[in-house]
């Protein structure tokens, strides 16, 4: 229930019950007895007062927003925010027009000026002030201050840059609430209205597109979702007035989010919206909305309930909405300038509908830019816009769903701007979430305390409030008022009063008649606090008018000082005293209407003024009371209040001054800095929350939408950083420095004088640091209030229908007074224990000096609870101390220190049993320490183990775990470790896992450790040296590894104790020079031992053969680039005694030589004629031979030579196949698990064969599964850096199941399933076998691959790879045992089937597959060896297959009739050629070609790579060449030999193959002895026939 009470001076007026009066008055103008006045529903009332009694009439055609009296003219705003001027009879109304300037827009074109809209009127002797709707200031009249000397309006340049809240203005002086726009950089954004780039031209075509960017078709989405606007909803209070009403609509938005000017569409939007909403609501809602406007019920009112119930869902799903938005945005991220007032200011609206005031989180998503932010100034909203915006609003008033909204959508992820690439985890996820909402809040907070007061004019009375009365010629801002978040300024004649958000109020100026103060009259010339209110009692509103001053308070007290008709005040007089005396008689002077004014909770327009209670013009008063009692949301409000006002006395008079000085303290500075951050951000959230709470007092928001609910999280989050700040300041000692840096002012020590002893000297040393103490952690003895205001909020919280929301809100308050409540416990003990632990410093000396750390704090020592050492030294002291993150030993006067991630805790059981033993575990030794009681063990254990627990973060965990992740620095007692800093995982007190080392020589390792060594897998760097990564094993390199040294040099290979050993490959010096070579093969102990070969690119010559510490040691074979090959024993690098050398052009030589070409003593050489030398031969062989004691002997008797003539003993002194790769094999072996007895002393195949119970099958198994799955996880790293898996990683799968074929038996099924298990092995660099395969295939191709190539190879490359196969399938047979052995082959019989000729076309010709080494392991080995081998077969046979190349072009020229009758060809097989012959062309197209297929199927041939399958394409096109001759002479038809030779003949002719006579001689040797004779041996040797056929042929046909 209200009541409007009236009075003149101080004696009530009468209101009689019939009068139309409005719901509320907001605005009240005196004219002498008679008024006028403004109600909520924009209507003007005139008022008759005829004997105290009052008569209201209403002015029609009137709708205002604000209107201000003064000297016969009244100027009202009306709700479009036009201006007219009437007199007070409202004949001949004007409007006066006023138009801003045109600006250039910056591609130089003007914009159209446009009319300004205003919102505030106030109008007074000295001039008259206006406020747009934008926050300008705008005045008319004489005020030289801001250059004002005429009667038209004028924009103020002074407050340029600002945003202007409230104005008033008295008889010669006016004073003004602004607050400056802050930058973007200043991490808020708001536009300068001077800022050029803000003008859009619209008649600019560039200034279009850039709207255009914004195209009206999507603002409308945007208004649906934008969050940009930040919400603080109704704080009208900033721009009211003495006679200002305060208007309904403001964008007050802004007064937090200092954004600047709505456009004009918007001031209507706004309207519509509130009217809207107002109709709707009272229809629909079992709420009825308390908006103060009442002419809107006949817009809209048919929206029916169900399109008002779709709405709803538009919007009330916040995060969809979010998402939306986000999405929206995401293309603005370059031009994001443009869009930002574009969605911001209906949206503002919308959502302050919609959402709350705390709903700042939103301001996240605000950084969009400010460039625009004029956009929508210039660009009107086209109608359908502002119906959609209408539209959305209109619903936003049920109830239940805005409470559930406030509830539950505290914070949602897309508004956060922290960038979420570096966040792991969810509670990190959370962390920085609160972080960026407590940003936000800090910086709305710090936003709404950052309120100037600007004064100027007359200063005769002090009315300027800056503390003298010298004249000034400038506004003048009052410096005493800054930052105490200014609500309201209103001045008197000569007097000025202003209300500040902690619920005070200044005032200064004339004092004459008591209007500021009761002690003397003497004017003030600076703010005065009123104290006569009492401190629970705070300030609601204020007001001054013409020479009194009216206070109402949280209590509804209505308090009049100054003159009134019978005189003026000599004390307060309290207007409304029956609310003292509780429910008392009402005195009988008052008549009271009763107003109706729902109890109302939803969220509701949000720019309702609602301080204004009371008005003063004149000598009228007016003031609507509730008659409710004490009301605990104002008792709420006051303690909020109270809280704030010291959080303000503290920042401004310590604080602050305290910043200004702290440059003098060095030690721990960042540690002062933090507090005092923190403490800053907890004076702006505090601000935040009275506001919030001042709003849920007024009733406008909700339980849930109050700051310090909605957002508890954050203000815990935020309170927990503040006491961890407090603590470790206590803790450094840090109140006795600010102590020495600053003097206490008077005001903080009056504020804790009662906390203090009362034997305190006021200036004593002690007693300040004690202020200063008090001081900082008032915030945190505060946290009750916060308690308090939660407690009364559950106990007065709305009644509300709906059973389940209820349960939400109990809910949600229950939890918030229960966080609070640990809160406060948690906080005491930290202080409690920085406290002990400042103690402890102060009292330790300076041994320990170093170790003092903000964050260090004392768990326990051992001189007040006793820890000995066991068995010390005879005069040894020790003394131990726990802290929360080391635990020192002190030993004599040597510390030691011991971090606590690494140090384990064991209780041991002593034999002795009054011994309570406890061993501790640290990376560099054991410490065992004892009590003297059992207690007093578990007292130490459970400390330690508690400390460790809070350092590892496992608080959860029952039993710490003894794996860890720790660093430490090693000491320099460490023997390998020494002064090296190790990071990663640990097992009881030793290196284990993965981790990094650092040694102090620049050294440093990461990979794998066990038990304090190097062991498994590592990268190690070493300065000077190289770097290797490979298999570790003892601290040493240990397995497979590579090695790339400084000088350039790799290794790659297997090592043993750190020294290559096995097999491996060396590449030293530079190939860019001529200085490189290669090597590959066997090493031992760090030096070249065993076979290997090495390509020497300096000298051009590679060596194949044996080798002896580092040197050529053996049998040996060496081809140059000169193409000689020579092969001999080998001596420390010399070639010694016989040997053979072979010379390009097939002269050869057998004897005694020295190197390449050089003879030196006995032998024979021989021509490639056929001629021979025997004798002593010496000098070189391109400079000149010298011949002595010799014979020779003319090739007379065989004139034709063989091709590749070869010496009798060539490749005997060469190394037999099958002593090469044997380090390869024994690695093998090894990785299988089979000892080294078993096998020949090279190690390559077994002495005996595989023979019984040597070998067991399961364990070589084992060790395969081992083996993939070690392998497989280290690839897994490496593969995961480089990012990429290939496929054979699939395969890998299917390896790691041990197979059950080819065990005990073997049929055709376990033996395909054998090979395709074969095929993947070797396919998978993790199974050994591929392992194997790849060395082996590696080391082939390096040999006989490269540039450095000779013919002569071949025999050697050949006589390899069958002993390589033998030797390989003898380790297959280890796996399968199954297999036959090496020279027993097996037949494994194909499914009978009842058509045998079928199944031989699909597959070998003999009725079952063979199985043997070649048929199981050349498809494998073949195609890896392919390209090296063929080249050799190239080289080998280049003679022939240049002159079958030289025929095959020239035959290829011919027709196909010419070339089939030069090969003999049956004219039967001409068929389709012969019928057309007459109209055919010499060389027929391609697709008459008769045989094309069989040609097609031939050419074929190149793209395999094993002899089976070469075969294979050959029966492949015999029977292609079959059909098509079946298709001419019938499907009988059977030919004869004679018949099909001639054919085939030409079908290799035309296929054009390249090299044949090198595929021929590579199926020759390679074909297994089992196909010699069969269907496919007869067709190879047809095409075998052919090929010699066209070698024997003529060039030319005729």
């Amino acid at each position: 229930m209200s009541q409007h009470k009236f009075w003149k001076g101080v004696t009530p007026l009468n209101v009689p019950t019939s009068q139309q009066v409005p719901d509320k008055v907001v605005k009240l103008c005196s004219l002498d007895t008679n008024f006028i006045v403004l109600g909520n529903d924009h209507g003007i009332y005139y008022c008759e007062n005829a004997d105290d009694s009052l008569n209201f009439k209403r002015v029609s055609g009137i709708s205002a927003l604000d209107i201000s009296y003064h000297n016969g003219i009244l100027y009202i705003i009306d709700t479009h925010g036009r201006l007219f001027k009437t007199n007070c009879s409202f004949k001949n109304k004007e409007e006066i027009v006023v138009k801003e300037d045109s600006k250039c827009c910056p591609h130089g074109f003007r914009s159209s000026s446009y009319k300004v809209k205003f919102r505030t009127v106030v109008a007074n002797d000295f001039g008259q002030l206006f406020i747009s709707s934008d926050g300008q200031l705008w005045g008319s009249g004489a005020m030289p201050q801001i250059s004002l000397d005429s009667n038209s309006i004028k924009k103020i340049p002074f407050f340029e840059g600002r945003t202007v809240y409230s104005a008033s203005i008295g008889q010669n002086f006016a004073a003004v609430i602004a607050r400056k726009n802050v930058k973007q950089s200043d991490n808020c954004d708001t536009d300068s209205e001077n800022d050029e780039e803000e003008v859009f031209a619209t008649n600019c075509s560039q200034c279009q597109t850039i709207i255009g960017l914004a195209s009206p078709a999507s603002v409308p989405s945007f208004s649906e979702t934008c969050p940009l606007g930040v919400h603080i909803s109704k704080s009208s209070e900033d721009s009211s007035s003495t006679t200002a009403p305060p208007t309904d609509f403001h964008i007050d938005a802004y007064s937090y989010t200092e954004d600047s000017s709505p456009s004009s569409e918007e001031s209507k939007i706004a309207q519509n919206i509130i009217q809207t909403t107002e109709t709707l609501t009272e229809r629909k809602c079992d709420t009825l909305i308390n908006t103060e406007n009442g002419d809107g019920s006949d817009k809209d009112s048919d929206t029916t309930e169900a399109d008002a119930e779709k709405i709803n869902n538009i919007f009330m799903n916040a995060d969809a909405a979010r998402q939306f938005l986000s999405r929206q945005l995401s293309w603005v991220s370059a031009g994001e300038d443009y869009l930002v007032e574009y969605t911001e200011k209906p949206t503002r609206i919308i959502k302050e509908n919609v959402s709350n005031l705390t709903n700042f989180v939103y301001e996240g998503v605000k950084t969009v830019g400010d460039k625009v932010a004029t956009l929508s100034r210039h660009v009107s909203g086209s109608s359908e816009n502002n119906e959609t915006v209408e539209q959305l609003s209109r619903n936003q008033n049920e109830e239940t769903k805005s409470l559930m909204y406030s509830c539950t959508s505290n914070c949602n992820v897309d508004d956060l701007q922290f960038s979420t690439s570096t966040i792991s985890s969810e509670k990190e996820f959370e962390e920085a979430r609160k972080k960026e909402t407590i940003k936000n809040m800090s910086k709305l907070g710090r936003n709404i305390l950052a309120t100037e007061l600007w004064t100027w004019g007359d200063i005769s009375y002090g009315q300027l409030g800056i503390g003298d009365t010298v004249k000034r010629v400038k506004p003048m801002i009052v410096m005493s008022l800054s930052g105490f978040g200014l609500q309201k300024v209103s001045c008197g004649s000569l007097h000025c009063s202003t209300l500040t958000l902690d619920g005070r109020m200044f005032a200064w100026g004339y004092n004459h008649y008591h209007q500021l103060s009761f002690g003397s009259r003497e004017d003030k010339s600076g703010p005065q606090q009123f104290t006569e209110n009492s401190e629970s009692d705070r300030i609601r509103d204020v007001i001054a008018a013409d020479h009194h001053t009216l206070v109402y308070t949280h209590n509804e007290n209505i308090l009049y000082m100054g003159k009134h008709t019978d005189g003026f005040t000599e004390s307060v007089v309290n207007l409304n005293p029956s609310l003292l005396e509780e429910d008392s008689e009402k005195s009988p002077s008052m008549v009271t209407i009763k107003i109706t004014e729902p109890q109302h909770h939803t969220s509701k327009p949000q720019n309702l003024c609602y301080h204004w209670r009371i008005l003063s013009s004149g000598n009228i008063s007016y003031c609507s009371v509730e008659n409710s009692k004490k009301n605990p949301q104002f008792q709420d409000l006051s303690i909020a209040q109270r809280y704030l006002e010291e959080m303000l006395l503290i920042y401004q008079n310590l604080i602050k001054v305290f910043l200004k000085k702290s440059k003098a303290i060095t030690a721990h500075s960042n540690v002062y800095e933090t507090v005092c951050d923190i403490f800053g951000d907890i004076l702006n959230v505090t601000a935040l929350n009275v506001l919030s709470v001042w709003q849920y007092a007024e009733k406008h928001i909700n339980e849930c939408d109050i700051s310090l609910i909605k957002n508890f999280e954050e203000f815990i989050f935020l309170y927990r950083k503040y006491y961890v700040a407090v603590s470790n300041l206590i803790v450094i000692g840090g109140f006795t420095q600010i102590n020495s840096v600053i003097d206490v002012p008077t005001s903080i020590y009056n504020l804790f004088s009662d906390q203090l002893p009362s034997n305190k000297q006021k200036n004593s040393k002690k007693t300040s640091e004690a202020i200063i103490g008090l001081a900082f952690v008032q915030p945190l003895t505060r946290l009750s209030s916060y308690k308090c205001i939660a407690q009364s909020i559950l106990r007065h919280k709305t009644k509300r229908k709906k059973g389940e929301i209820v349960l939400k809100i109990e809910e949600r308050l229950n939890k918030v007074v229960s966080s609070f409540d640990s809160l406060i416990e948690e906080q005491e003990k930290k202080r409690k224990e920085a406290e002990v632990t400042k103690l402890f410093w102060e009292t330790v000396g300076k041994s320990l000096e170093q170790y003092r750390a903000s964050e260090r704090r004392l768990i326990r020592e051992s001189k007040s609870r006793p820890l000995n050492l066991v068995n010390p030294g005879r005069f040894s002291s020790h003394w131990f101390i726990l802290f929360n993150d080391i635990f020192v030993h002190v030993s004599g006067s040597s510390p030691s220190v011991h971090p606590l991630q690494t140090l384990w805790v064991e209780s041991v059981i002593h034999s002795d049993p009054s011994q309570y033993i406890i061993q501790l575990t640290t990376p560099e030794e054991v410490i065992s320490v004892s009590t003297v009681t059992e207690q007093e063990k578990t007292e130490w254990i459970q400390a330690l183990n508690n400390s460790i627990r809070i350092i590892l973060n496992k608080e959860s965990v029952f039993k710490l775990p003894s794996i860890r992740s720790a660093s430490y620095t090693f000491s320099s007692k460490s023997t390998f470790f020494k002064d090296s800093k190790y990071i990663g995982r640990w097992l009881d007190g030793k290196v284990h896992g993965n981790g990094k080392v650092e040694w102090s020589d620049g050294k440093q390792y990461i990979g794998q450790f066990q038990l304090n060594t190097l062991c498994g897998h590592g990268k190690m760097e070493i300065p000077g040296v190289g770097i290797y990564e490979g298999q570790w094993k003892d601290n040493l390199q240990n397995g497979y590894g590579k090695m790339k040294y400084c000088s350039g040099d790799i290794y790659e290979g297997y090592f043993k104790d750190g020294q290559p050993h096995g097999h491996g490959i060396k590449k030293q010096g530079d190939f860019t020079s001529s200085s490189a070579t290669i090597y590959t093969g066997e090493w031992v102990n760090g030096a070249r031992q065993g076979y290997g070969v090495m390509d020497d690119i300096g000298k051009g010559e590679k060596y194949l053969g044996n080798w002896s510490d580092n040197k050529k040691h053996g049998c040996g074979l060496i081809v140059t680039l000169d193409g000689i090959y020579y092969e001999g024993l080998f001596t420390q690098d010399v070639l010694t005694g016989h040997g053979v050398m072979v010379f390009e052009d097939g002269t050869h030589y057998e004897g005694e030589f020295r190197s390449a070409g050089v003879f030196s003593g006995k032998g024979v050489l021989t021509f490639s004629s056929g001629d021979k030398i025997e004798g002593s031969l010496s000098g070189a062989w391109t400079e000149g031979v010298k011949i002595s004691n010799a014979t020779m002997h003319m090739n007379v008797s065989n004139p034709v030579l063989p091709a590749n003539p070869k010496p009798n003993s060539f490749g005997k002194l060469s190394v037999a196949p099958n002593q090469k790769w044997n380090a390869l094999f024994r690695q093998c072996f090894q990785c299988l698990g089979i000892s080294d007895a078993v096998l020949t002393p090279t190690g390559n195949h077994f002495a005996h064969g595989p023979s019984g119970p040597t070998v067991d099958n399961v364990k070589i198994w084992q060790n395969v599964a081992v083996a993939i799955s070690s392998s497989h996880k280290e690839g897994m790293k490496t593969s995961l850096k480089r990012n990429k898996s290939t496929d054979l990683e699939k395969s890998v799968d299917c390896l790691e199941v041990i197979p059950k074929f080819g065990q005990d038996t073997l049929n055709l099924d376990e033996y395909t399933e054998l090979k395709q298990y074969l095929y993947n092995a070797c396919e998978s660099s993790h199974h050994p076998l591929g392992q194997l395969v790849l060395g082996l295939t590696n080391a082939f191709n390096t040999t006989y691959g490269g540039v450095r190539v000779h013919p002569l190879l071949l025999s050697h490359a050949v006589k390899e790879l069958k002993s390589i196969t033998a030797r390989l399938y003898q380790v297959v047979r280890l796996l399968f045992p199954a297999l036959p052995s090496e020279n027993a082959d097996l037949v494994l019989p194909y499914k009978n089937q009842e058509n045998d000729d079928e199944v031989e076309n699909d597959s070998n010709p003999i009725h079952g597959e063979v199985v043997s080494a070649a048929a199981l392991l050349q498809p494998t080995l073949l195609p890896r060896v392919h390209p090296a081998l063929f080249v050799l077969y190239a080289l080998h046979n280049k003679r022939e297959d240049d002159m079958y190349w030289r025929r095959l072009l020239k035959w290829n020229k011919q027709p196909d009739i010419t070339l089939m009758a030069f090969l003999g060809i049956d004219q039967k097989f001409w068929v389709s050629y012969s019928s057309q012959n007459n109209q055919s062309p010499p060389y027929s197209p391609m697709k008459d070609q008769h045989f094309q297929e069989a040609v097609e199927t031939l050419q074929q041939l190149k793209t395999t790579f094993s002899p089976i399958e070469k075969l294979l394409v050959i029966r492949n096109t015999f029977q292609k060449m079959t059909s098509a001759v079946q298709q001419e002479l019938g499907q009988n038809y059977l030919w004869t030999m004679d018949e099909l030779f001639p054919v085939f003949h030409f079908v290799v002719v035309r296929s054009r193959i390249l090299q044949l006579g090198s595929e021929i001689h590579f199926v020759e040797d390679f074909l297994e002895p089992g196909m010699q004779h069969g269907e496919l041996g007869l067709m190879f040797t047809t095409l075998k026939a052919c090929y010699f056929q066209i070698l024997q042929e003529k060039m030319s046909m005729n």
